[in-house]
Formats: C-alpha cells, structure tokens, sequence
C-alpha cells in the first residue's frame, strides 16, 4: 500500500490487486454500502494513518475509488474542511455514501445486561468484533465501542440501547478519568467468549 499526503485535508492511497482481493471490495462497480465495506474501508484508512500524519477520526470523510489496471487508488477527503455550502453539495448527493467512525459509550446496570450486548454484537450482521473497552464504577458496566456509519444516522449497534442507556460523546473524558477500565481495546472479543 502506498500513502501519498496531498495537504492536509486530503490522501491518495494506492492498493495492489492483492490488497483489493485482501480487503474484499470489488472495485469493478459502485460499491455497495455495507457494514463490511464501511469497516474494510477504515481498516484501509487505519493502515495508512501509521505511515502518514492524516487522522479521520471524528470526521466525516469522502473516499472516492478508481479502478487502475493494477489494483485501485483511493482519495480521501475530511470534509470539515470544505465550506457550508459545498459540504450540502456533497452530503446531499445519493450517489455519495459518507463514513463516520467514532466511539460510543452504553452504560449497563449488570453484568447480564452487558453479556446481552456483547451477544447482539456477535450477531450482527457486519460479522465483526469490533474494538471496545469495559470501564467499571458507580455501581455499572461501561461499554466503550468503535463504530462505523455513513454519517450521522443511528449508531451501528443500535440494538445496545435494549438493554443499556447510551451516553453522550461528553462522558466519555469523565469515565476514562473517573472509572476502572478492565479491558484493553479487545473487550468484545474477550467477553464474546462467554456468550
């Protein structure tokens, strides 16, 4: 994979017919927007975050896909960067999917409850474990969990909120400071085994 930085708003990333085979996205047609996708995309992104000083995270980003004879190029662009009105043209467009990547915070009152959400993961449809942490204090669990989205609809985990309150983006300095955290980034794989 190479990683090109075009300011610092913008990235080109060009990948190998085996790093498209690898990632499983067909670049023949219009990808298809999917949970699979979505994740295969920011795996992409996260890879090349190590080899270049570009941070999508919290942003919203565009990512547009060319088909080369070896492989595809990848341009990413943080939108916060573009103007009001441009942002509409863009985000307004139906042949424009946008992914957002961003943690969530679900506090639970038991351990049972938890277990639940960790099952719900485990069955849904994107068929990933995604990275999360377990903080504990106050008499709750505390789920932390990466999500991916298409911008600023529902939460991909939605179904958590069943059996557990989610909390703002705001609380998530106060646990981090003021709870125990029992997990390091692969608490869903962990308690997924007990499920």
């Amino acid at each position: 994979m190479e990683v090109l930085l075009i300011g610092e708003a913008k990235l080109k990333i060009i990948l190998t017919e085996e790093e498209v085979r690898r990632y499983k996205l067909d670049v023949s047609e219009p990808l298809k927007d999917t949970a699979r996708v979505r994740r295969a995309l920011w795996s992409i992104l996260e890879v090349a975050r190590g080899k270049v000083s570009f941070d999508p995270t919290g942003d919203k980003v565009l990512i547009q896909l060319y088909p080369t004879k070896s492989g595809c190029e990848m341009f990413v662009t943080k939108l916060g960067i573009l103007s009001r009105e441009s942002a509409k043209l863009v985000t307004g467009s139906d042949r424009i999917t946008l992914l957002t990547k961003r943690k969530r915070l679900y506090r639970f009152e038991n351990k049972a409850d938890l277990l639940c959400a960790v099952r719900a993961i485990k069955k849904h449809p994107s068929a990933v474990l995604p990275r999360g942490d377990v903080f504990v204090g106050q008499g709750s669990y505390i789920l932390s969990v990466e999500e991916y989205g298409r911008g600023d609809e529902l939460p991909e985990f939605a179904s958590l909120a069943e059996f557990g309150e989610q909390l703002s983006a705001d609380a998530s300095n106060y646990v981090e400071e003021h709870l125990c955290r029992i997990t390091n980034g692969d608490a869903i794989t962990r308690l997924s085994a007990l499920v």
